[in-house]
């Protein structure tokens, strides 16, 4: 399907958007640490994606990163705006009172202090690969980055993760 053609056919639009959805809504999540926040901004953001198709959304070549890139700008002005930047020392209290619990509020705050003690790039990275559910090639094209570029930040920034884990099981 053209580029034109897909602009122009709001079946294709609604389409990419419940492909896409699941994903957004994972990865929002991660970012904003709720699902009440993560289904707001997705929502924004099909929105936004949709008035924009209306317009003619011309110069858009791959629609999939364009609105992977459109929640990332906004989940991080949404946290600038709440005054909710979460960047949390890793030496705080993160243990849970059950260990075994699978609790989401938990999970967040460990894993955005991890990513938080890493460059921005190599974070972005590893959020868009485990919680947008994206591809390198993906990635690469959401970013703006080669191929080569997109996996050596990933493995970087695994191994900053990696390191820090590890130190902090040794404490």
């Amino acid at each position: 399907m053209g580029l034109l053609t897909f602009w122009h056919n709001d079946k294709a639009v609604e389409r990419l958007m419940e492909a896409e959805r699941q994903g957004m809504l994972q990865y929002a999540c991660y970012r904003l640490g709720n699902l009440d926040d993560a289904e707001d901004v997705v929502q924004d953001v099909f929105v936004r994606f949709y008035q924009l198709q209306s317009e003619g959304g011309t110069g858009i070549k791959n629609p999939s990163a364009y609105l992977f890139r459109m929640l990332a700008n906004l989940c991080i002005s949404r946290q600038r705006e709440a005054g909710r930047y979460v960047t949390v020392p890793l030496a705080g209290q993160l243990e849970p009172a059950n260990p075994e619990a699978e609790d989401f509020d938990w999970e967040f705050r460990r894993i955005n202090q991890l990513l938080t003690d890493i460059p921005k790039e190599q974070a972005e990275i590893i959020r868009l690969r485990f919680y947008g559910d994206k591809s390198f090639r993906e990635i690469a094209n959401i970013l703006g980055l080669t191929l080569t570029t997109a996996k050596s930040r990933f493995a970087y920034g695994m191994e900053k993760v990696r390191r820090r884990m590890l130190a902090s099981h040794s404490v």
